[in-house]
């Protein structure tokens, strides 16, 4: 592995294009599938706060397979977000 010091500009946006596009991805997924299921505001929520992480995580992971595990971690994060968030809003004490 190399420290990337001597890469061209072009190989380091190529490293970096692959590490946003598996750090992204995942996130965006989910929000598809949420978007097509039928949770519009859900979907935004999801895609924004995935690209923001998926930003994140690209610039701080050293390989794409280090985005890769991040960005479906911060995908499974916010699907389970989502769920206790639904959980929350349709328990019976709330409901009253």
């Amino acid at each position: 592995m190399a420290d990337g010091l001597l890469l061209t500009r072009r190989e380091r946006l190529r490293t970096f294009s692959a590490k946003l596009a598996v750090g992204v991805g995942p996130a965006l997924a989910l929000a598809v599938v949420v978007a097509v299921t039928g949770g519009g505001a859900a979907a935004v929520a999801i895609a924004v706060l995935g690209v923001l992480c998926g930003v994140v995580i690209a610039t701080s992971a050293r390989r794409p397979r280090g985005a890769l595990v991040g960005g479906l971690t911060v995908a499974v994060a916010l699907l389970v977000l989502q769920l206790v968030i639904a959980w929350f809003v349709t328990h019976p004490i709330e409901r009253g």
